[in-house]
């Protein structure tokens, strides 16, 4: 006779890499996080919390039995957050350590420390024109004034045509290259623009910017402005 036994699975199971990885950057604020495990695993009880470094609030909690936590029975788990996360953001992961276990009940430790998994989401935030000079709808505006536009952040100068019409007939006053010496300003957020002819005196205007012509360090582009009423004197 023989005696033939298997000892117990007493192994727990261990994270092997993640998506995001730990201190990882420019993170799409749309991704889902992946975990890679040492073995497949099974649900557990508990909740993934998704937490902001800046102050340690709460970005969402997600309960391991949601439909949110895929791949149950596998060893790559895929966390689906559901909103997407906040532009140049760090944030970290905790994992309650009852939420996932292998098939002999072996419990994954879970994540409690904030350095163990963190990552800053990439910059997704489009520029925005916060002023102008001469501001929208204003008068009396010099006829030799150069046109000021100040931005929500830095921008960089790409390509296309920052054009001045006239209200009266939309009829075309100046065309302007945003690649010319007449646009200055380029990775400030302060661009200012030279018109080359002087403006008629007592006459409306309007300025169009194309969505090419400026970018942030992360190619976000201002959206441009392609009406008559958004910047007018």
């Amino acid at each position: 006779t023989s005696l033939s036994f298997t000892s117990a699975d007493i192994v727990a199971p261990t994270l092997s890499s993640t998506s995001p990885s730990d201190d990882s950057t420019n993170v799409d604020v749309a991704s889902d996080i992946k975990l890679t495990f040492s073995e497949s695993v099974e649900r557990g009880t508990g909740n993934i919390y998704i937490k902001k470094s800046s102050d340690n609030s709460t970005f969402e909690t997600i309960d391991v039995a949601s439909a949110q936590v895929e791949g149950i029975g596998t060893n790559e788990i895929t966390i689906n957050p559901s909103i997407n996360l906040d532009s140049s953001t760090e944030y970290y992961i905790l994992i309650n350590s009852s939420s996932f276990k292998d098939s002999s009940d072996n419990y994954f430790s879970g994540i409690a420390k904030k350095s163990i998994l963190n990552f800053k989401t990439k910059d997704s935030s489009l520029p925005l024109l916060k002023k102008s000079s001469p501001s929208d709808d204003s008068t009396n505006v010099d006829v030799s004034s150069d046109i000021k536009l100040t931005f929500s952040e830095n921008v960089d100068v790409e390509s296309g045509y920052i054009t001045i019409k006239k209200s009266s007939d939309d009829s075309e006053f100046e065309k302007i290259d945003v690649t010319s010496t007449q646009v200055e300003g380029d990775g400030t957020n302060e661009i200012t623009i030279n018109p080359a002819n002087t403006f008629a005196s007592t006459t409306q205007y309007y300025v169009e910017i194309d969505s090419t012509a400026f970018d942030d360090s992360s190619s976000n582009s201002f959206a441009g402005i392609t009406d008559k009423t958004s910047l007018s004197f």
